[in-house]
C-alpha cells in the first residue's frame, strides 16, 4: 500500500506524508512555507486544514458523549434553549453526519457559497439561527459547515468552556499534538505556511478563526499522523464509540468512476469509500489559499496527509501518488 520512494510532485507546495501502522513515515514535502526563495515546507510545517476540522470537532462530541455530558440522539434544543423552534429537534446525530437539514454557507442570506471573509463569529450565529433549514432532519444528507458550528455551541454549552480548549484537552495535548491549535489566530508565526492563489498570497481573515469546524484548525502533516494513530489505539475513544465514527450514517451518490477520491457514504466528520482505488475513510479539506487531506487505510494500517498552501495543492499530490503507485 502505497510503499517504496515517494517523491515530491513538481511544481508544487506542501506537505505529503505517509505513515505504515506504527514504522517510520515517508516524507515527500517540498515547495516553499512562504513562497519562493523562504524557507521549504516541512511535516511540521503548519497550515489551515480546513474541513479536517469536522474530524476532529466529531473526536471530542463522541468523547463527550462517553463522559455523560452529550447525547447523540437528543435535540440540540436540550442544550440550546435559545434555538429557534425550527432548529430545536435536530440532534447531534443529525449535525455530525450532516443530516440535519440545516444548509450550507451558500443558503444563508448574505453569503457566498465558498466564504472568503466570514463575518464576525456573534454576527455569524445569528445569521445561521435566522435562516431556515432547507430540510427536515434526517430526511437527506446535505453537506453542512453551519450545522458543525452548531455543534461547537452545544460542546461550549455543556462544559462552559470555549470550543478550542476543550479540543486541546481532549485531543490535541494528550496525544502529543503540540504544533496544533484551535481557536487561535497564528498567521506570522515563523512555522506557518501561507496560502497561495495563482501563485499570489492569501491574506487569511482573522474571523475564520472563529468559525468551529472550518477554518479554527492550525496543524501539521506530523502532528496528523499523531492524531490518526492515537484514533486508531484507542487514545481517543472507545473501541464502541470510533467505531461510530467511521460507521457509514448516510449514503452518498454514487462516485464518478476513476475518481481519485470516491465517497460512497458518511459517518461522523468523514467520508467513506476509496482514495487511489483502495478502501479508506478520509476527510478533504478546502480553504482560500489552501488545501488538506487526511486519509487513513484501515486493512494495512496506512495513513497519508497531504497539506498544501496552494488551492489545487491535494490533487497534484493525489496524481504524484497513482504515478508512482498504480
Amino acid at each position: 500500500m502505497l510503499s517504496g520512494t515517494i517523491t515530491p510532485p513538481t511544481s508544487w507546495s506542501g506537505s505529503l506524508l505517509v505513515a505504515d501502522g506504527a514504522g517510520p513515515e515517508r516524507d515527500a514535502s517540498g515547495g516553499f512555507a512562504h513562497g519562493p526563495g523562504s524557507a521549504p515546507c516541512t511535516p511540521d510545517t503548519r497550515f489551515q486544514v480546513g474541513s479536517i476540522s469536522k474530524q476532529v470537532m466529531s473526536v471530542v462530541a463522541l468523547a463527550l458523549t462517553e463522559r455523560g455530558l452529550l447525547q447523540l440522539d437528543r435535540p440540540v434544543g436540550t442544550w440550546l434553549p435559545q434555538l429557534p423552534p425550527t432548529f430545536r429537534p435536530v440532534t447531534l446525530h443529525h449535525l455530525l453526519s450532516h443530516t440535519s437539514g440545516i444548509g450550507h454557507w451558500g443558503d444563508i442570506p448574505g453569503l457566498p457559497a465558498v466564504l472568503e471573509e466570514p463575518p464576525e463569529r456573534a454576527t455569524l450565529v445569528q445569521m445561521i439561527l435566522d435562516t431556515p433549514p432547507v430540510g427536515s432532519p434526517g430526511e437527506s444528507w446535505r453537506y453542512s459547515g453551519p450545522g458543525f458550528v452548531v455543534v461547537a455551541l452545544v460542546i461550549e454549552a455543556v462544559t462552559g468552556r470555549p470550543y478550542g480548549e476543550v479540543a486541546a484537552d481532549i485531543v490535541f495535548t494528550g496525544v502529543g499534538m503540540r504544533s496544533t491549535s484551535s481557536g487561535r489566530y497564528p498567521v506570522g508565526d515563523a512555522d506557518l505556511a501561507v496560502g497561495h492563489r495563482d501563485g499570489q498570497p492569501i491574506s487569511v481573515q482573522r474571523t475564520f478563526t472563529d468559525i468551529p469546524g472550518t477554518g479554527d484548525l492550525w496543524t501539521t502533516a506530523r502532528d496528523l499522523v499523531r492524531y490518526v494513530r492515537a484514533l486508531r489505539g484507542g487514545a481517543l475513544l472507545t473501541e464502541t464509540a470510533a467505531s461510530r465514527l467511521l460507521t457509514p450514517q448516510a449514503h452518498l451518490a454514487p462516485p464518478a468512476p476513476g475518481d481519485d477520491l470516491a465517497a460512497v457514504s458518511y459517518g461522523y466528520g468523514a467520508f467513506l469509500g476509496r482514495v487511489l482505488s483502495r478502501d479508506a475513510w478520509f476527510v478533504p479539506g478546502d480553504n482560500p489559499g489552501y488545501q488538506s487531506l487526511l486519509a487513513s487505510f484501515p486493512a494495512t494500517d496506512t495513513d497519508l496527509v497531504i497539506l498544501s498552501n496552494d488551492v489545487e495543492g491535494v490533487q497534484v499530490g493525489l496524481h504524484q501518488l497513482r504515478r508512482l503507485h498504480p
